[in-house]
């Protein structure tokens, strides 16, 4: 496995003019929803639970990686133990009101994530080298219209491990079901994971989706993917086009069944 380049932590790299993929699929299903969030810094109604559920989470699998590879296996009270410190942390990280889906709560989704961290243990094999947790990293993208450069393209891939397939980048997740045929085959996540490993020198690295679902017994769901160079291109003119939207003043609405869910439907006129 090669060595990766030294990339500032996430946290200074998202200080620079750059987007991510999160920001570009918040444009294409609502310039103004993007507009509100990214440049006018408007103040959500709530915070999604959900949100603060998965960033527990993958500190926790984060967490299991770590020991496990390093020391023993880490007993399931104590990943559970990360777990609940970072989400009550995330719970009660600003005045904003958390919101809850309906029949969820704390102490539930704590429950849940019991479950959930013991399948994955379960489940997933420890790789033979853990080489990295949440390994940041930046892509430079150049207009392919006109060459113009780009903001850069900034994330962090969840672990970059080795196993007996090769050299693998995951992407962990928690969702309600698991992910479709079509989710797994456009989906930007796995191009950009692609993309990222490259730049930092993991030339081979097979982008993993390991999607453990939040349902009455959790089941994990290991999904290599195959991107290439044509949906490399596609998503850096992506990229491109949301920019020069974003620079003529693209932020209208997109009305419909997202509206009821939007933390900012409030600020939106």
């Amino acid at each position: 496995m090669n060595v990766a380049l030294q990339v500032p932590p996430l946290r200074l790299l998202r200080q620079e003019a750059h987007t991510s993929v999160s920001a570009i699929k918040t444009f294409l299903q609502c310039p103004r929803k993007y507009s509100l969030h990214y440049i006018e810094r408007a103040e959500p109604s709530f915070r999604s639970a959900a949100l603060a559920f998965g960033t527990a989470f993958h500190e926790a699998i984060g967490e299991h990686l770590r020991i496990s590879h390093h020391e023993h296996v880490a007993p399931i009270d104590e990943l559970h133990e990360v777990f609940s410190r970072v989400y009550q942390e995330q719970l009660a990280v600003d005045d904003v009101p958390v919101l809850f889906d309906e029949g969820e709560s704390a102490d539930q989704q704590m429950a849940m994530a019991r479950g959930m961290i013991s399948a994955f243990v379960e489940q997933v094999p420890m790789p033979n080298r853990v080489a990295g947790i949440e390994v940041p990293f930046r892509i430079e993208l150049h207009d392919p219209e006109t060459g113009e450069v780009l903001p850069s393209l900034v994330g962090a891939i969840d672990a970059v491990v080795e196993t007996d397939d090769g050299v693998e980048a995951w992407e962990l997740k928690s969702s309600a079901r698991r992910w479709s045929q079509d989710q797994l085959d456009y989906d930007p996540q796995p191009t950009v994971i692609t993309m990222g490993a490259r730049r930092l020198r993991f030339e081979d690295a097979t982008p993993v989706l390991i999607v453990t679902t939040k349902t009455k017994t959790p089941a994990v769901q290991v999904a290599p993917v195959h991107r290439g160079p044509e949906d490399e291109r596609d998503i850096v003119a992506i990229a491109a086009s949301v920019e020069r939207a974003i620079e003529v003043g693209v932020n209208h609405p997109v009305r419909g069944w997202a509206c009821r869910g939007c933390a900012y439907s409030h600020a939106c006129h």
